[in-house]
């Protein structure tokens, strides 16, 4: 398969898996007193009290966080997430990844460099999908307490059939074997044909809880010479397929949502590769 070819080359990256079960038990107080029994008494329906008010407003957060404290979780969330952008028309209906993940990475909670402007990653795990005989191949990152997705590197083989629209020569092999490799633009695989921008990034803020979004202007450091050389004549009702992507990997779409507490800008992405096409949305693009 191609994308295993264009893949070979990176790092085998290792994780451990970690599973942790909190519990909380407090001490029970004693004394013969009945200012003493009051007090206990007292204190167990302070404490039943608060215990309602927690599953009432966050049961579903918690239920959450301890269905993805395990890989095994990690992996049925994430398809259950790729439903949920089906059907919100953030991929083409066919997106689908067959048999099991390759790889479950478990991310620490870190603070990004510059490129991502300071932006919070919160506790994730990197799920993959990457090798063997399949069309749709991806990595994504599932927040382990909201569970969203809050990045995905997704790609699709073009079918035996496409028509290509440029080639590259490249040596592979340890004997220096040259070969031919086509560019296809295919990128109706992975969305909607005719989704917008407007389409796409609504979907998004209403996927991550978000109140709107817009797209990077000027006054935003993100917004320089060059980035307004791809995306100066962006707005909502261009169609994905049509912008200008760079496909040199330097700049992406960047949109600001409206609720971030970051407030740092999310990237999109389509991009060409020798056989295939791929598509990165989110917050942990390699350079900004």
């Amino acid at each position: 398969m191609n994308r295993e070819k264009a893949f070979a080359a990176l790092a085998d990256i290792s994780g451990e898996y970690i599973s942790e079960a909190l519990c909380y038990s407090p001490a029970a107080a004693s004394g013969p007193s009945e200012r003493n029994v009051y007090l206990k008494k007292k204190r167990i329906i302070s404490f039943a009290l608060a215990a309602v008010l927690m599953l009432s407003l966050g049961i579903a957060t918690y239920a959450t966080y301890n269905a993805i404290s395990t890989p095994e979780a990690a992996e049925k969330v994430a398809r259950e997430q790729i439903a949920q952008w089906r059907e919100l028309g953030l991929l083409n209906p066919e997106v689908d990844f067959e048999g099991e993940a390759d790889k479950i990475v478990e991310i620490e909670e870190e603070r990004g460099g510059s490129a991502w402007y300071g932006r919070l990653f919160p506790h994730s795990f990197d799920v993959r999908w990457y090798f063997g005989e399949r069309k749709y191949g991806c990595n994504l990152n599932i927040d382990t307490l909201g569970g969203k997705i809050m990045y995905i590197d997704l790609f699709a083989d073009a079918d035996e059939d496409a028509v290509p629209t440029g080639e590259i020569e490249l040596t592979v092999g340890p004997d220096g074997e040259k070969k031919t490799f086509y560019y296809y633009e295919n990128y109706g695989d992975l969305l909607p044909a005719d989704q917008t921008v407007d389409g796409f990034c609504s979907a998004l803020s209403a996927y991550w809880g978000y109140g709107g979004y817009r797209l990077a202007d000027k006054g935003d450091p993100v917004y320089t010479y060059s980035y307004a050389a791809f995306f100066a004549d962006v707005d909502g009702s261009t169609r994905m397929s049509d912008i200008l992507w760079d496909m040199s990997g330097n700049h992406f779409l960047a949109v600001y949502f409206d609720g971030d507490p970051e407030q740092a800008p999310v990237y999109i992405d389509l991009m060409q590769y020798p056989g295939f096409v791929g598509m990165d949305v989110g917050i942990r693009h390699a350079v900004g």
